[in-house]
């Protein structure tokens, strides 16, 4: 199964869009897929819910005001991949 990624770009939205955003993309994730979302900054309050909702994740600072957060189905080998 190839991987597909899900691109999402929510620099700039205000307090709590790009959260419900992400999370909204996240509930429609299938098999295979992972979430790159592109933001202003490490979106620290949600990885909780990511844990407990059963994603793994990644962030990768970009440079000043840009990092990338991949999200995957903690189970999902192929999404896991690099």
């Amino acid at each position: 199964m190839a991987l597909r990624e899900i691109r999402l770009d929510v620099r700039g939205l205000p307090p709590c869009e790009p959260m419900e955003r992400i999370l909204g993309q996240l509930a429609v994730l299938a098999p295979g897929e992972r979430l790159a979302a592109l933001l202003s900054r490490e979106p620290v309050p949600l990885f909780a819910l990511l844990e407990e909702r059963g994603y793994a994740w990644r962030v990768t600072v970009l440079g000043p005001g840009r990092c990338e957060l991949l999200v995957w189905r903690r189970d999902d080998a192929v999404a896991a991949e690099p």
